[in-house]
């Protein structure tokens, strides 16, 4: 057996690996990879019977976890209430609004999918606390996530002043940047659609235009030492309101 003054000469000891509450073991991140974490609740803690939540991650998701009605869910006691789930990529963020009011004056316990994963396979960090909500039905009400109505005529100027000067010269064998040519093209890079209308997640085009995605070959668009300027946030959103509006 090992003493007190022999430590060392034993080895490190081996930290618990992490469990769930009934003691199942949780998967652990990818190596090199950190814990999918939640970083911020909106509104919180007092909500509108008629509430939309946001909740933003660290990381960007895996849209293949979250095609489950479970991803998120708010719960009181044997109450659970169903609602609409959207995806909002470029704030890494999910936007939850219950289908019908919520009961006034409970306390509703928002509960996250086990299987929830980041885009590198990373779990949600097993300490992540469950926020509590306390419906308050004087709050106006909510207005349910939409998307704004965004057409091909809106997006073209902003690719060609950020991305026409490279994509026009022939010599670099790029992609056209018209609406059919980003609707019918699959990456060079990787096996994806540049564009898949309604999904802006499984489109290449996202990928490449947003500064810190893990999951992209090469540089992010525009490239840093092109004279191109970079795309704003809210032009990032823009375009990913037009693919997830069906790319018309």
């Amino acid at each position: 057996m090992c003493g007190t003054s022999s430590l060392l000469a034993c080895g490190p000891l081996d930290p618990e690996p992490p469990s769930d509450a009934e003691g199942n073991p949780l998967p652990l991140p990818p190596p090199g990879e950190d814990w999918l974490r939640v970083v911020e609740v909106s509104p919180s803690p007092a909500i509108a019977t008629e509430a939309t939540i946001e909740v933003r991650f660290s990381e960007y998701l895996d849209p293949d976890t979250l095609n489950s009605y479970a991803t998120l869910s708010l719960r009181s006691g044997g109450i659970v209430a169903g609602g609409r789930l959207t995806y909002r990529m470029s704030r890494k963020a999910l936007l939850y609004h219950p289908r019908a009011p919520l009961e006034a004056e409970l306390r509703y316990t928002l509960q996250t999918s086990p299987a929830l994963r980041s885009v590198v396979g990373s779990p949600l960090a097993p300490e992540t606390p469950a926020p509590i909500f306390f419906t308050d039905e004087t709050l106006p009400a909510a207005e349910p996530p939409t998307r704004e109505s965004v057409r091909w005529e809106d997006i073209a100027p902003i690719l060609e002043r950020s991305c026409a000067s490279c994509h026009a010269d022939q010599a670099w064998q790029l992609p056209q940047l018209s609406r059919d040519a980003l609707r019918q093209t699959r990456s060079s890079q990787v096996d994806l659609p540049l564009v898949m209308p309604f999904e802006p997640a499984r489109s290449y085009l996202m990928h490449k235009i947003l500064a810190d995605y893990p999951r992209r070959r090469f540089t992010v668009q525009p490239p840093p030492y092109s004279d191109a300027p970079p795309l704003a946030p809210d032009e990032i959103e823009l375009i990913e309101d037009w693919i997830a509006g069906g790319a018309r």
